[in-house]
């Protein structure tokens, strides 16, 4: 099963039911939930009235719609509610990658100016990044609040310090316990506040008097003033730095790394960062970015391993220094069956690159071992490597293509959770399907490079 859900601040129930009729024979889902008309309170934070959607889908086998097509079939409709907002987000289906597959983090301490970056960055994202869908942020208007600023130099002035000036508001507006009051074996806190008129309204500074050392009492007035503002309903952090996310999605079919070189772009072209602000991503990009060194040392680690492996039995260490040229060669069909399918490279492609380190070159063990069998046997070196490579044809051919046709269900069958699987198999088959190609050419030609100082007095005396 899978779910879609749809959040939207404003009507619902409407949109929930375009392009649908009933659950049943041609309707696309399995369940559909309506949720509308709930409006927060004033601790929210938020006074807009929210909807959701939830749309079940059937089993895979049985579906008619995927969940890219039900969010291409609704945002049709999204221009018939204006002023309202819409967002997609993940259910309990099982996927690939983040919910938000571009997820742009702004961070700053200076809350206005890393605010004031997310929203003009969603703005450019909405209207000029056309593969990327519903970009929003996790800026909430907060709730409404009453700061007292202080003029600090003006308190030192008269004595006072900021924090015993912090203790008297606080013990004013929510009280402080004075002391405790015991009767019959109970005991209760006495707490000395402000009167109830005084705290439910906007409090008077001059009716606030903060001590300083020299005895004196000083009306809040004489160095402070009320500044109404609104204050954030949550604040979120990463390594201790305040942080705005601005996420988007991706439209079907559209590369990743294309959406991430335009708003490049527009970043370096039309916004100017404040000194204060610092831009990084995250989501899928900040992923690869992540395990992309981590990949790097593993591929290495993989190699190491394969070539110490070939060199114990061949007992030479060029010998499998050639055979290691096959491993570039399967980039070429990794990046060219992605070209052909158009998907995205990911992080299971990176799976499949490490599992056809192991793979490809295992033809070449295959033609190398014979042509040395050869050679053993008196062949002279083009010869054998002319032998070895027509011999040697049908057996690399055959590895080759079981390996191949076992690999072709994962890589092209469409199936529930197949995205998780489907680029370990494409890069599989690509991979190795050039470097075989390239092999039975490639490896004859480079041994007869690496051997001719070798072998070249037998090709003579022949």
């Amino acid at each position: 099963m899978g779910d879609l859900i749809l959040h939207t601040q404003g009507i619902c129930i409407q949109l929930a039911v375009y392009g649908y009729s009933r659950p049943g024979d041609s309707s696309g889902f399995e369940d559909l939930t309506v949720t509308a008309g709930g409006s927060s309170d004033f601790l929210s934070g938020s006074s807009s009235y929210l909807g959701r959607i939830k749309i079940t889908l059937p089993e895979y086998s049985k579906r008619i719609d995927t969940s890219e097509d039900i969010k291409r079939k609704l945002r049709t409709h999204f221009d018939e509610f204006p002023g309202v907002i819409f967002d997609f987000s993940a259910g309990h289906g099982r996927g690939a990658g983040n919910a938000d597959p571009i997820d742009i983090l702004i961070k700053s301490n200076d809350k206005e100016a890393a605010k004031e970056t997310a929203v003009e960055l969603k703005k450019l994202i909405a209207e000029n990044v056309k593969g990327a869908t519903e970009p929003d942020t996790d800026i909430s208007d907060g709730l409404p609040q009453l700061e007292v600023a202080v003029d600090r130099e003006r308190a030192y002035e008269l004595g006072l310090t900021i924090s015993g000036i912090g203790s008297e508001i606080n013990a004013s507006i929510d009280g402080i316990t004075a002391s405790k009051y015991r009767i019959m074996g109970d005991e209760y806190d006495i707490l000395l506040i402000l009167k109830k008129e005084d705290r439910n309204e906007i409090p008077d500074l001059e009716t606030i008097f903060i001590p300083n050392g020299r005895g004196e009492f000083i009306p809040v007035s004489a160095f402070a003033k009320l500044v109404k503002s609104t204050g954030p309903v949550d604040i979120n952090r990463l390594d201790q730095t305040r942080v705005i996310h601005v996420t988007a999605g991706l439209e079907k079919g559209v590369k990743l790394n294309k959406v991430q070189k335009e708003i490049d772009d527009l970043i370096r072209s039309e916004m100017i960062i404040p000194e204060s602000v610092s831009i990084e991503y995250s989501g899928d990009v900040g992923d690869l970015k992540e395990y992309g060194i981590k990949f790097i040392i593993i591929m290495i680690m993989a190699l190491f391993l394969v070539y110490g492996v070939m060199a114990s039995q061949f007992e030479s260490f060029k010998d499998p220094f050639i055979m290691f040229l096959t491993v570039p060669l399967m980039i070429i069909g990794v990046v060219a069956i992605h070209l052909i399918t158009g998907s995205p490279f990911s992080m299971f492609t990176a799976v499949g690159i490490i599992m056809l380190s192991g793979i490809v070159v295992n033809n070449g063990i295959v033609l190398v071992d014979y042509i040395n069998l050869l050679i053993g046997r008196g062949e002279a070196l083009e010869e054998a490597c002319i032998k070895g490579g027509v011999n040697r044809l049908r057996p690399v051919l055959m590895t080759t293509l079981t390996t191949i046709l076992g690999m072709s269900p994962m890589a092209f069958i469409p199936g529930e959770g197949s995205e998780l699987v489907q680029p370990i198999g494409q890069a599989v088959i690509g991979g190795l399907t050039t470097s075989t190609l390239i092999t039975l050419f490639f490896i004859p030609l480079v041994f007869i490079l690496f051997n001719k100082k070798r072998f070249g007095g037998r090709n003579e005396a022949d």
